[in-house]
């Protein structure tokens, strides 16, 4: 059994959720895998056959088609889920869609492009009835490469109180797919945010943790598969929405120092993140971009990250700096292994913390 890392019960408030002492006494609950896909069609069936090769059999997999126009929908078809198509309206839309679709009295947001290891509800699930007064049981994860190989591991912080404070610094669940949800939570906060494109999964984690004890466990339960398509790399959108998302919690730490500090750091720390790598990109793309994108791409750097606008100078006034660092990193590493190699590659390369998708 895994151990868990949570606030001591003397400290945490009942929860508010009408079916808690019911889903607390049931033995096996429903689970339900709800699975948005858009054009999944390259890694969905590797998610779906995660979610049916689980350790724990009460599990219904629920695959939301938001408009896809390739395969998708047959391989879906072709495998023992519940397939729901909508027009496409993006991947809030979607979840709060299998959410209301569903049956189980707990809930796991997988992505297409994802997997669950097989014991991950069954962990998840014992958690929660260890710790029956938390809103979500928080595992680890660990990053694989589009053919599904390991690459590297999550480095997550699995953190024992606090977890509000520790959100508003930074998103230190990372993935959503580690997280078992019970489902009366997601009805008493009312679900995702459709407003928001990207970073929707945290702001949704800063609702429940601010009103809900939550608990985290150090066993990885999911995969998170690293490649080009990966929303987070759009760093002008992840910088624009995380900030917006931090902002909303403005009205509720004013009163509380640490949440105060907290909030400032977290300011610093998503700046600083998505700058880089905006400076970053802007320097790679630099003569393409059309005179527009180019001044609101420099405006946010400016408004933001100030640092950033020398660190593009730099990029641009010294256009294979990249390759120099690049070239002593390699030979820094001549005696790594080659999957050594590739990790230290994806992650020089995408500098991405918090997977998200756009649907």
């Amino acid at each position: 059994m895994s151990s868990l890392v949570a606030l001591d019960i003397a400290d945490a408030p009942a929860l508010g959720c009408a079916d808690h002492t019911a889903d607390s006494l049931n033995q096996d609950p429903l689970v339900s895998v709800i699975i948005p896909c858009y054009n999944g069609e390259a890694f969905l069936k590797e998610a779906i056959e995660s979610a049916l090769a689980q350790s724990y059999h009460r599990v219904e997999v629920i695959v939301v088609d938001d408009g896809s126009t390739d395969s998708s929908s047959e391989i879906a078809r072709k495998l023992p889920v519940r397939y729901i198509r909508q027009p496409n309206r993006g991947l809030t839309a979607s979840r709060n869609l299998g959410v209301r679709e569903s049956k189980g009295s707990y809930i796991v947001f997988l992505d297409a492009d994802d997997r669950l290891r097989p014991e991950g509800i069954e962990t998840g699930l014992r958690v929660l009835a260890e710790r029956p007064e938390y809103a979500m049981a928080v595992g680890d994860h660990l990053f694989v490469s589009k053919d599904g190989s390991h690459l590297a591991d999550s480095r997550k912080d699995c953190l024992a109180t606090s977890h509000y404070e520790a959100l508003l610094r930074s998103n230190f669940i990372e993935m959503i797919s580690s997280v078992l949800f019970r489902r009366c939570v997601l009805d008493e906060v009312g679900g995702f945010d459709t407003g928001l494109r990207v970073a929707e999964d945290y702001e949704l984690y800063l609702r429940i943790a601010r009103d809900y004890p939550i608990c985290c466990h150090s066993t990885v339960v999911a995969e998170y598969r690293m490649h080009q398509a990966n929303a987070s790399r759009n760093s002008e959108l992840m910088l624009t929405m995380t900030l917006q998302v931090l902002r909303s919690q403005a009205r509720y730490i004013r009163s509380d120092s640490r949440r105060l500090f907290a909030f400032l750091e977290g300011l610093r720390t998503w700046r600083r993140q998505y700058g880089r790598q905006l400076a970053s990109e802007l320097a790679r793309s630099f003569s393409t971009l059309q005179v527009h994108h180019l001044g609101r791409k420099l405006l946010l750097l400016l408004n933001h990250y100030p640092q950033g606008l020398m660190m593009l100078l730099l990029l641009l006034s010294v256009p294979d700096l990249s390759k120099r660092k690049a070239l002593v990193h390699r030979q820094a590493r001549t005696k790594e292994t080659p999957l050594l190699q590739r990790v230290h590659a994806w992650f020089n390369a995408s500098k991405a913390p918090s997977p998200a998708q756009i649907g």
